[in-house]
């Protein structure tokens, strides 16, 4: 199942290249452990401080793997042409140091790793058990949301089964794509446009995350073996994520009068400072608010 990947990289690498960046960049956005971070936020002081710090650590974290490319071509360039340059994060350490540092710091690389990918699981399990529980099962109590939390283990756990030989790399490339393309548009128009209405995110969504959806399903099943055609479907995100910006723009402009009551209001709730928007409304959102605007 990777062959048809690295094949396609081969043969257009630029289009690859720019098409995992889409993905990665625009998809962490709609994240669901990312996301349900806002909603545990006490007030809109602390999701801005929250927005702030996670962007803050994302962009750091990106620093970091071309730091690592830098430091594998120099220290060990030979996994590059044996390709085994995945190889470099844990070998690196034992070049570089050597000895009992250079263990311990491996080791501590791969206890990293492998934290992260518990973290990470876990957060994705319990916010989509969150959206089972309140959404589609019939009560909310701890019983459903523990059913619910084993629903959202089975699924992922099915699809690896099914696509076990597909890279960590390329697999995580292709979810992106598919958040990229869905929560990207819905997140950027619905904060920022306030002439998007139910039926044109709806659309939207369907229309940006449904094709990149259909995409990532025809290259984990190997369709098409290669070709121009391979390449779009291996790395959609340079034209599903257009396709649902765009799809919401029309669907909204052709609905104008769905657009909820309100809107406007909510908007400037979103990007009014706090303590001017707790003014116009005639009292504090939240308790520091007076103290900030006695100062």
């Amino acid at each position: 199942m990777s062959t048809p990947l690295a094949h396609a990289r081969q043969e257009r690498p630029l289009y690859a290249t720019y098409g995992l960046i889409v993905a990665t960049f625009l998809g962490t956005m709609g994240l669901p452990h990312v996301v349900v971070r806002f909603y545990t936020s006490p007030h809109g002081v602390a999701a801005r401080r929250t927005t702030v710090v996670v962007l803050g650590l994302i962009g750091a974290f990106y620093l970091l793997p071309p730091v690592y490319g830098a430091f594998g071509r120099l220290y060990a360039p030979e996994l590059a042409l044996t390709g085994q340059a995945d190889a470099a994060v844990l070998v690196l350490p034992h070049l570089v140091i050597g000895g009992v540092g250079g263990n311990l710091l491996g080791a501590l690389l791969a206890g990293g790793a492998f934290a992260a990918f518990l973290s990470t699981a876990s957060g994705l399990t319990l916010a989509v058990a969150g959206v089972l529980t309140q959404d589609v099962l019939p009560t909310r109590g701890v019983r459903h949301f523990r059913l619910a939390t084993l629903l959202a283990v089975a699924v992922p756990l099915a699809a690896s089964a099914l696509v076990g030989g597909l890279p960590v790399a390329d697999a995580v490339g292709l979810a992106f794509a598919v958040s990229a393309s869905s929560f990207c548009p819905l997140l950027v128009l619905g904060i920022w446009w306030r002439g998007l209405t139910p039926p044109g995110a709806v659309a939207g969504m369907v229309a940006g995350g449904g094709s990149a959806l259909l995409a990532v399903t025809a290259t984990m099943a190997g369709l098409p073996g290669g070709g121009p055609l391979h390449a779009l479907l291996a790395w959609p995100a340079l034209w599903s994520v257009p396709l649902g910006f765009l799809t919401m723009i029309l669907v909204s402009l052709a609905t104008p009068a769905r657009i909820p009551a309100g809107t406007a209001a909510i908007l400037a709730r979103f990007h009014l400072p706090e303590a001017l928007y707790a003014g116009q409304r005639g009292g504090p959102a939240h308790p520091a608010a007076p103290r900030r605007a006695q100062a």
